[in-house]
């Protein structure tokens, strides 16, 4: 009796279940493999590349490149993936748009890595002595209203000290400027007319011996006071320019130019090199000087009080007037200063 109760129980579970041969019939699906080769520009196999194959149905899988550069997934579901090459030395590679299909052996062209570019920021430095000679070169251009020299005035902030050889070319450069040989012949002119220095004698010869001393008078004192003291004493020659501050200060810095400069330190000093240099030209002027002004002590001392005023004076016009007239004026720094 139980048994003719299940029966029909049993027989409707039969007919749910599929029969063998249809289970034998359905298709499984197949996995699908993915291969390639990395190599460097020169075609060479790159091993130990890092290979990374992702996709959005799970983890990403990774391996290496062997020996000979080559690299293989397998087992893997149909569907799209990312591949990513990484080798430390060559830039990366990615390719997004892989697709495998069910079963699907997927052979990629080789994969060439570019050597990677590397940069890098070089500081790179300019001596003291570059940053003079630029600064120098530039001094070099300026001109009082366009043609007389004024080199020995610095408009930059912090002026780099000049070394002795470039204390020796500016002051070559001062003296064989040819407004000097201009300046000189104006100089023997004023003399000869003002009837001065009557021991040179009048007419053409005495022009040319009150010619030829104010133009030595001037190189000499450029070259010893300008070059060759300064490099010996570590003491700039140049007015440095100052520009800001109420106008007594500006006064009182500038007067100061008369008995101190700025040494190569950096450091204020007591301007020997003017002194000393100022001795020293007056000293070489006695050869040529006519014996009467050289036995002259009041030429001498006038000379000396002059060349000591007209420093304030000059540094004074610097100061206030000549920038505003110089061609060329802090070509290398006009923003550094408003002045």
């Amino acid at each position: 009796m139980m048994l003719l109760l299940l029966a029909p129980a049993v027989i409707a579970r039969a007919q749910e279940m599929p029969s063998a041969s249809a289970i034998q019939n359905t298709p499984a699906v197949a996995a699908a493999t993915l291969e390639g080769t990395i190599l460097d520009v020169s075609g060479a196999a790159l091993s130990d590349a890092e290979v990374s194959l992702s996709s959005r149905m799970g983890e990403p899988r990774r391996t290496k490149t062997d020996s000979e550069g080559s690299y293989s997934f397998t087992a893997l579901p149909a569907g799209e993936f990312k591949l990513t090459v990484c080798l430390p030395g060559f830039d990366s590679f990615t390719n997004p748009d892989i697709v495998l299909a069910s079963g699907q052996n997927l052979l990629l062209s080789p994969i060439v890595l570019q050597v990677a570019v590397v940069s890098s920021n070089v500081m790179v430095t300019a001596s003291k002595q570059e940053v003079a000679e630029a600064q120098m070169k530039s001094e070099e251009k300026q001109r009082l209203l366009g043609f007389l020299p004024n080199y020995y005035v610095v408009y930059f902030r912090n002026p780099a000290p000049l070394s002795a050889g470039q204390k020796m070319r500016l002051a070559f450069r001062q003296a064989i400027d040819p407004v000097n040989f201009g300046t000189a012949a104006a100089e023997a002119g004023l003399e000869a007319n003002n009837e001065e220095f009557k021991e040179y004698g009048t007419g053409a010869e005495g022009f040319g011996k009150r010619y030829a001393a104010a133009y030595f008078d001037d190189l000499t004192g450029t070259i010893i006071g300008s070059g060759i003291v300064p490099a010996l004493l570590h003491q700039d020659p140049r007015y440095y320019y100052k520009g800001t501050g109420t106008v007594r200060s500006r006064i009182l810095y500038a007067l100061s130019w008369s008995f101190r400069c700025k040494g190569d330190n950096g450091k204020w000093q007591l301007n020997y090199s003017f002194v000393l240099g100022d001795i020293a030209a007056a000293s070489i002027s006695n050869l040529y000087y006519p014996k009467a002004i050289r036995d002259d002590a009041g030429q001498m001392l006038k000379y000396s009080l002059f060349s000591l005023a007209s420093q304030g004076v000059s540094a004074l016009l610097q100061e206030f007037l000549f920038k505003r007239v110089t061609t060329h004026a802090n070509e290398l720094g006009k923003n550094e200063n408003s002045n």
